[in-house]
């Protein structure tokens, strides 16, 4: 996160000779319409074999909170900003009944294997260069790094039940398009998609379970510059 944060300070100081007038500082919120596709791998004796796979996609609305500063030049600008989302993110139970055969005897055993998981603590940081179209809209893209953690939970006939937290690290492009009104409310609407890190989880009996996240989201936002 050091290295994100110095990567952007370096930016504005390279750009700030070139883009005077800043627009300031601003506040807002955001609530975000998202599409959050999980590929999920098991490995049941951790050898690098895929034993099962499983592939599920969950759509939630969820709200943010941002901060930002605006560089402005005389059509080009730059906004460097944080995104927060302070509400937890539940991808859905999946459950499948499954059997399986036992090494002494010819009796299979029946059960259920559930899976589940909540993402927290979400936070993108993200710069948009923009091009104004006009005295009052601009067009933009935007570049971020997302940093999460992940609730796994899983239970299974085959192995040992999980129920662990790990970090979740992803990179998020975008395009969108903001109106900047006299009194310095603004509205902003946009498109990004955030692919993350994959992320695994090792049971105590050694099973391996994995799973690749890849969000797209589209987003209205209401902010206010100072």
């Amino acid at each position: 996160m050091k290295k994100i944060i110095l990567l952007f300070s370096t930016l504005a100081l390279m750009l700030s000779p070139a883009i005077a007038n800043a627009a300031g500082f601003a506040l807002g919120v955001s609530v975000s319409n998202n599409t959050l596709d999980t590929a999920g791998k098991e490995d049941v004796d951790n050898n690098g074999t895929t034993d099962a796979t499983k592939n599920v996609s969950d759509d939630f609305m969820v709200g943010s909170i941002f901060a930002e500063y605006t560089n402005m030049g005389d059509k080009f600008g730059i906004t460097l900003g944080v995104d927060y989302i302070p509400f937890d993110a539940d991808i859905d139970k999946r459950s499948i009944t499954q059997s399986e055969l036992g090494d002494e005897s010819d009796t299979a055993s029946t059960g259920t294997n559930s899976v589940e998981g909540t993402v927290s603590d979400h936070m993108t940081i993200y710069i948009q260069p923009g091009y104004m179209i006009d005295d009052n809209t601009m067009l933009y893209g935007t570049f971020g790094f997302a940093s999460a953690t992940v609730n796994g939970k899983s239970v299974s006939i085959t192995h040992t039940n999980i129920n662990k937290d790990v970090d979740l690290d992803g990179t998020k492009i975008g395009v969108g398009i903001k109106k900047v009104y006299d009194s310095g409310l603004f509205i902003k609407a946009d498109y990004a998609q955030t692919e993350y890190d994959t992320i695994s989880f090792t049971t105590s009996n050694n099973t391996k379970a994995s799973a690749d996240l890849d969000n797209t989201a589209f987003a209205l936002s209401l902010g206010k510059q100072f």
